[in-house]
């Protein structure tokens, strides 16, 4: 049988939270979905999704309110919603086409070029 601890020497535990680390990874999480969306580069979107991703799992479960400096950190969660908005601008040229007025245009210059060839080689045949 083992021997009891003495209740005298038994120091109860306290759970402090780890801080959180200031690194990289949250600005650019942060900072990539608007710039993908800016340049519509489907590239820096789906990047701006896995580190949006990739920020959520590192975040710790029982992460205190403040760090110490008063500056709240906007939610892993917030971070994923921003990059897949980011990433469903850059694709909503499927679903809703432009039709930019300097692009029906030049469409239009180019279909009386190709008819107007097209009317003088048959007239030369």
């Amino acid at each position: 049988m083992a021997p009891k601890a003495r209740e005298d020497l038994v120091v109860p535990y306290k759970h402090v939270p780890a801080n959180t680390r200031k690194d990289m990874g949250n600005i650019l999480s942060q900072s990539m979905p608007m710039a993908a969306m800016f340049m519509k580069n489907k590239v820096l979107a789906w990047a701006a999704v896995f580190l949006a991703v990739q920020s959520y799992l590192n975040e710790p479960i029982n992460r205190p309110l403040t760090d110490g400096n008063d500056k709240p950190q906007q939610p892993a969660i917030l971070q994923i919603l921003l990059a897949l908005i980011a990433a469903g601008t850059c694709y909503m040229d499927l679903f809703f086409p432009s039709t930019n007025p300097a692009l029906r245009k030049t469409v239009k210059i180019a279909t009386e070029t190709v008819s107007a060839i097209s009317a003088t080689a048959t007239e030369t045949i």
